[in-house]
């Protein structure tokens, strides 16, 4: 991954005699920025297809074998959840009220008989709505579906009840996110992993700039009391780029080792959740953009899911109201500070 960090003769380009960790702190001392490589990858669009809605959450539901995708674009008003088979047809539909009092559902996930519903703009309508990050609620199967995939129900209207609220604020000393400027904490993806949980502050446009208010975390949280665990931390120079995380999910490995990114520039990140570094950690993304076509900057993946039985993403565009069904081969290329490099080809 790395071409060449800095001027030190052991962090040059070819040699890396020093671990990464080592290379940064030389490059740091001789004043020069290194330049980190990370693998970019072409993936394989298998299928796409269309849904009535802008997608902005999304989760395979391995127990019914269906997608099921939220639609939460309407700030203080009716959401939308919608089951679909992997295929793209449509199984069930079932509106989440305006009287639920949720603002801005961003994400969504399911645990045994727990349903977890992100609200990116919660904390923004504290005073009037339920004014959370995410919520824990009773899973109720609203539209009765089996594991077979198929629905009693074809349409269903679903208040959840919450029995957990967690509140991420971008201002707390754990996150330390905002850059003084965004106080919240926009919260646009979740996973559940054992004790805890995943979010990622997503940009939003913020005085119209889609770039002021960095830095921008993806943060492990406690499902007990909502303490910081651990965070990654994202600039524009991070990763040699502007970034817009939204979408989250595990891969085949459930979240052991990797935590995949879906971004709005439409890329999708594979993360070493065991590396503390965000740098290092974001170890290879795939560019989609060739896939989604032309949308806007902030109108790009907004979610993301796995399907483990076939190794299959779905990526759900906000522009277009389109599922992109992918698979992250790794071929093409390799981005370093403006220059490129051919790499190998396998599937990941």
């Amino acid at each position: 991954r790395l071409v060449s960090l800095c001027s030190h003769p052991w962090c040059s380009a070819g040699v890396m005699m020093l671990t990464l960790r080592a290379c940064l702190a030389w490059c740091v001392l001789l004043g020069q920025h290194p330049a980190i490589a990370v693998d970019t990858y072409a993936p394989t669009e298998v299928r796409s297809f269309s849904v009535p809605k802008s997608p902005s959450g999304m989760f395979f539901y391995e127990a019914q074998n269906l997608l099921y995708i939220l639609c939460g674009t309407n700030t203080n008003g009716d959401h939308y959840l919608y089951a679909f088979t992997t295929e793209g047809t449509q199984k069930c539909f079932i509106t989440i009220p305006e009287s639920a009092k949720m603002s801005r559902v961003d994400g969504f996930y399911i645990v045994g008989s727990t349903a977890y519903i992100v609200d990116s703009q919660g904390p923004i309508y504290a005073s009037s709505h339920q004014g959370g990050s995410l919520y824990a609620v009773t899973w109720t199967n609203p539209c009765s579906c089996d594991a077979s995939g198929s629905c009693s129900s074809s349409e269903a209207t679903w208040t959840p009840t919450i029995t957990k609220t967690h509140t991420l604020s971008a201002t707390d000393t754990s996150i330390g996110d905002g850059g003084g400027t965004d106080e919240y904490f926009r919260n646009s993806g979740v996973v559940v992993s054992g004790d805890y949980f995943y979010a990622v502050n997503g940009v939003h446009p913020h005085g119209k700039s889609l770039t002021c208010c960095y830095p921008k975390s993806l943060v492990k949280a406690s499902l007990s009391d909502t303490s910081i665990a651990a965070k990654w931390s994202f600039t524009a120079s991070t990763l040699g780029h502007d970034v817009d995380m939204e979408g989250l999910t595990c891969g085949a490995d459930g979240c052991s080792n990797y935590l995949y990114i879906g971004d709005e520039y439409n890329l999708i990140y594979r993360l070493t959740l065991s590396t503390s570094d965000a740098a290092s950690a974001v170890e290879s993304e795939w560019n989609l953009n060739d896939i989604v076509g032309d949308v806007q900057a902030d109108k790009g993946i907004e979610s993301l899911a796995f399907e483990p039985a076939t190794g299959y993403f779905y990526a759900g565009i906000q522009g277009t109201s389109k599922v992109h069904v992918v698979q992250l081969t790794n071929t093409t290329s390799t981005y370093v500070a403006g220059a490129w490099r051919q790499g190998g080809s396998s599937v990941c």
